[in-house]
């Protein structure tokens, strides 16, 4: 997917200028052509905001010239372009609050949830109240603080290290040592690993330097926790709602369904969390809109991946109520930690 320009720079630029009924007509088009999932005619338009069809029809030629109509084939509708749907996107920014009883689901069924629970429980939520497919993105835990490191034998060549950081995460990881060193030494690299203050991405240099001045069981096993650590340092991804998605009317394209069983299951070309609250990306048959939300030192996303006919106003509004309350979430828990 092409990535095209921030939704806030949407604005087209070096093209012809639009009037306020230009604005209104593509509008006009947008909300229907969303509703119906067919090409918009110009005796429509002309009833809604009453005026001639010979009128919208010039109408609908500037605002092809413009690029943000098309007309798809040869009958007199049109639909917007992926121009045409970031222009009529932006007119909805800053999102709308959604409605207080909304805001009130959403408050009531993040309450008291915690760790990857949070994270999992909000990408349902968000694809309930969008009928969108939905990814919660969380950046890599190189920057949260360890909080505790806990050593269990499972086998005489395996050690499992269960890794609790700070906002309520517990991570896993399978630590291969082969010959298994003594219980009493396992309680020792335990030991000096609850002493270190570190985050996540320090914690391989510190294990390392803490190694280089043990006795030698206790540094082969802090150095196999050091060579274990990389499974901790990956983005992980949260998912929900691609059967509502493909039940929209472009499930029926196989076209779509491959496009978006990349995106979603393959994660190919997903946004990173945007630079400011929300952003949008699109391209003629997807769209993903994406808040960003507070985690750690950085920033996760959560997007809504949907049809470039999407319902933007309430896509918007999901995306940025999710992001505020994921953030609020987050914060509790790391002052609560």
């Amino acid at each position: 997917m092409e990535r095209p320009r921030r939704l806030l720079d949407a604005s087209p630029g070096g093209g012809p200028r639009f009037t306020e009924r230009h604005v209104r007509v593509l509008h006009a088009v947008a909300e229907r052509y969303i509703r119906t999932a067919h090409p918009v005619p110009s005796q429509h338009v002309a009833s809604q905001l009453d005026v001639s069809s010979a009128t919208v029809r010039n109408d609908f030629g500037a605002l092809e010239e413009g690029g943000l109509l098309q007309q798809p084939h040869t009958s007199a509708g049109r639909i917007p372009t992926a121009e045409g749907f970031r222009y009529y996107a932006s007119s909805y920014l800053p999102p709308r609050r959604l409605p207080r009883q909304e805001r009130e689901v959403i408050r009531r069924e993040l309450a008291g949830v915690g760790g990857e629970d949070l994270f999992a429980q909000a990408s349902q939520l968000a694809a309930r109240l969008s009928g969108y497919a939905v990814l919660v993105r969380l950046p890599p835990d190189d920057a949260l603080r360890v909080h505790e490191v806990h050593l269990s034998l499972v086998s005489s060549r395996r050690l499992l290290a269960v890794v609790v950081l700070e906002n309520g995460l517990v991570r896993q990881l399978g630590v291969g040592l082969d010959p298994m060193p003594y219980e009493s030494v396992i309680e020792d690299a335990e030991r000096s690993m609850r002493q270190l203050d570190l985050s996540v991405g320090e914690a391989p240099r510190l294990l390392r330097s803490v190694a280089a001045n043990a006795e030698a069981d206790l540094a082969r096993t802090l150095e196999a926790v050091a060579d274990a650590w990389v499974g901790l340092r990956s983005a992980k991804t949260f998912r929900a709602g691609l059967g509502r998605l493909l039940d929209e009317p472009e499930g029926e394209d196989p076209s779509f369904v491959r496009l978006v069983v990349e995106h979603v299951e393959g994660e190919a070309g997903l946004p990173e969390a945007p630079e400011g609250d929300i952003d949008l990306e699109l391209d003629e048959k997807l769209a993903m809109v994406s808040a960003s939300f507070a985690f750690g030192a950085g920033k996760g996303a959560l997007t809504l991946v949907g049809p470039a006919r999407m319902r933007y106003p309430q896509a918007l509004s999901i995306a940025s109520e999710l992001g505020r309350a994921l953030s609020a979430s987050v914060n509790r828990d790391a002052a609560s930690g």
